[in-house]
């Protein structure tokens, strides 16, 4: 362990610990279960726990409802908890604020108020990470708690909210601009001017705002600490997330290893530990200037505050810390009825149509990427003639890690496989073509229209302002965006999608709707003041984008065309969080038909294992019996990191088994390996 200096341990001056990284490696339980350490032995602390993640799971975590109102946690005095409801936050911002932004955007544009007030009322995508920001400044402000801890959502949205100070800062720079207009002709008719609501609206969301950045870089007060697992994707994608702090002067002194597997165990642990024993001397190398804390697979999951408090110990006890504390003794109990996992050939039933979109998602952490690397692999290699692209919606993408190859922002063919190509978008290279490809056109509006009028410095200052800035919920956009395209294209024959994590995942699949509510207001617009400015070319575009959007829409929710597929784990997180992603998802009216239930432990004669096992077989009659309308798949875990075309390989062939013969692709019959893929654990 690097001797890094007084961390979130140890550190009583910190006002601000974040807790982050990829979705799945025990983020939340790492931030709750720090929360309650520290509230009992800083019992003069009041300590507010927060989470920044739309698909919330500190309720889980503690097994009881915690929702967007402070909670005081039981049996942890001086410690409360919160989950931000972005929309929630957003009426209240509406109500204290909206006079002033109304005011100022009626001086700063040429909108009536009516029109004004028409954009007021729609939704915007990306306000998750706005409002969080906006909440942690006005908690901050209040003074009321002596440490804030905020569980944050997975990695790429955590990102996109630790930019969001410097970015509200150019908004307010803009906003100022209007009101600069106003200020400079109240001062040229009448000769002075006195301040008003919209000046003191832009002065203390500038003063909140810089408070927050100003927090965010103080090592003294401030502490970011990353939560990895000790395998391929996490190690990559905490290295990312180490360099993107880094240039954020954001403080990480402290790194979370979590989930060791310790012991003697059996077949499946002794393999899964020479895999993990690989990864960790990785870690200790690429990580070695910070401190590493060490936390053991445990038998049961965490959740409650018992359990809480028993990771606590692992985290915060030294002399624990690399001991196997959650390792059961070996045991040779191992039930005659215990049978391997089902048979997954429900899955294959997705063939049965000529799909266009076949998407997966989930909760953080749970196997979308691989399954749906092997899915694109698997069509791709039955079906030769079928040109497949495998496409990442989430900004912290793991394709590239996946498939053993990098991949990137431009489309990119899989050598293994000559019809199959994957990309990972780039967000902030495509809204820089969609900057170049509007700025032109503005300064052609402004050269037609205003002329020379007096005013029109401040005019087209702010509308190329307006351009140069990116908003939250753009990678969504973009992502979107790419995708009609490559409809309209008609490149490909199916788009198999790698989405975000749930909350950002719904975020993306409201967008069409969204959009849609947007462009009908501009289209509004245009007619309104069609005899004032002449934006055909504009207009067409708008058109053309509308046009896009009903079709991508009208995909999406064609069942022929589209299919969701929820991946899932045994346990009670996850469970939660796919009750409310496939209730969403039938809002939505997305098919969704098919759960899969990821990383089931198959029967053995270890008694760590057989707990485990034992407690998720519990979790999977839940699923079958809260998803009884869908399709239930199971999936075994395997005892070695699925990376690569081989392993890839492997898991779609566990999937899709020979049942699934004869489908509209054409495929021709698979191998069904999944007793073999057993044996070849050595527990038969």
């Amino acid at each position: 362990m690097s001797e890094n200096g007084s961390t979130f341990l140890s550190n009583k001056n910190l006002k601000l610990i974040l807790f982050g990284g990829k979705g799945g490696t025990g983020k939340t339980t790492s931030a709750a279960a720090s929360a309650i350490h520290l509230a009992q032995i800083n019992k003069d602390k009041r300590i507010l726990l927060v989470s920044t993640d739309p698909a919330h799971s500190l309720g889980d975590s503690f097994d009881f409802r915690v929702g967007n109102q402070i909670t005081p946690i039981k049996d942890a005095p001086g410690l409360s908890a919160l989950e931000i409801d972005a929309s929630e936050l957003l009426e209240d911002f509406k109500e204290k604020h909206g006079h002033a932004i109304k005011r100022l955007a009626g001086r700063g544009t040429y909108f009536d108020q009516q029109d004004i007030a028409d954009f007021f009322n729609l939704s915007l995508p990306g306000l998750d990470e706005l409002m969080a920001i906006i909440k942690v400044a006005d908690i901050l402000k209040s003074n009321d708690y002596d440490l804030i801890i905020l569980d944050t959502a997975p990695t790429g949205h955590t990102i996109r909210l630790l930019e969001l100070p410097d970015q509200m800062l150019k908004w307010i720079d803009v906003l100022d601009l209007m009101q600069h207009k106003h200020r400079y002709m109240s001062k040229r008719f009448t000769g002075g001017y006195v301040k008003d609501d919209a000046d003191e609206f832009l002065e203390k969301m500038s003063e909140d705002v810089k408070r927050v950045r100003a927090l965010l870089r103080n090592s003294e007060t401030t502490e970011f600490a990353p939560v990895t697992i000790p395998e391929p994707l996490s190690i990559n994608e905490t290295e990312r997330l180490l360099f993107i702090l880094k240039n954020h002067r954001i403080p990480v002194k402290s790194i979370i290893v979590n989930r060791i597997i310790g012991g003697e165990g059996c077949d499946l642990c002794a393999s899964r530990r020479r895999d993990q024993q690989r990864h960790i001397k990785e870690i200790e190398e690429k990580f070695k200037e910070y401190n590493l804390f060490k936390i053991p697979l445990f038998p049961k999951q965490i959740r409650g505050i018992d359990d809480l408090k028993v990771f606590a110990s692992a985290l915060f006890d030294e002399t624990s810390q690399y001991q196997s504390t959650a390792v059961v003794p070996p045991s040779t109990w191992i039930s005659t009825q215990d049978r391997p996992v089902d048979s997954n050939s429900k899955l294959s039933d997705i063939f049965n149509k000529n799909l266009q979109f076949i998407l997966f998602g989930g909760k953080g952490g749970v196997g979308k990427t691989s399954m749906a690397s092997a899915t694109a692999l698997y069509i791709a290699k039955q079906n030769p003639k079928k040109k497949v692209l495998v496409f990442s919606t989430d900004p912290a993408h793991s394709l590239s890690d996946s498939f053993g190859c990098l991949i990137g922002s431009k489309i990119t063919a899989i050598k293994a496989q000559d019809n199959l190509s994957g990309l990972e978008i780039d967000a902030t290279e495509l809204v820089e073509d969609f900057k170049d490809e509007y700025r032109q056109e503005i300064d052609e509006v402004f050269d037609n229209f205003l002329g020379d009028k007096a005013d029109m410095k401040f005019d087209r200052e702010v509308m190329t302002e307006l351009v140069s800035l990116s908003p939250p919920g753009l990678d969504e956009l973009m992502a979107l965006k790419k995708i009609m395209e490559f409809s309209e294209d008609e490149k490909y024959d199916l788009f198999v999608l790698d989405t975000s994590p749930t909350g950002h995942l719904l975020r993306f699949l409201e967008l069409p709707s969204l959009l849609l509510d947007w462009l009908r207001a501009i289209f509004k617009l245009l007619l309104k003041y069609k005899e004032v400015v002449e934006l055909s070319r504009t207009a067409q575009k708008l058109l053309s984008l509308s046009k896009s959007i009903k079709r991508i829409q009208k995909t999406l929710t064609d069942p022929e065309k589209t299919e969701f597929v929820a991946i899932t784990i045994p346990e009670a997180m996850g469970i939660a969080e796919t009750e409310r992603l496939l209730s969403t998802l039938k809002r939505l009216e997305i098919t969704c038909r098919h759960v899969a239930i990821n990383m089931l432990i198959p029967p053995t004669r270890c008694g760590f294992c057989a707990r485990k096992r034992e407690e998720q077989k519990n979790y999977v009659q839940e699923a079958k019996r809260k998803f009884s309308d869908y399709l239930v798949s199971e999936i075994p875990l395997f005892t070695h990191d699925i990376t690569g075309i081989d392993s890839l390989t492997e898991l779609s062939e566990v999937m899709y088994e020979k049942e699934s013969a004869g489908s509209r692709f054409g495929m021709a019959k698979g191998v069904g390996i999944l007793k073999s893929v057993l044996q070849s654990i050595r527990l038969f």
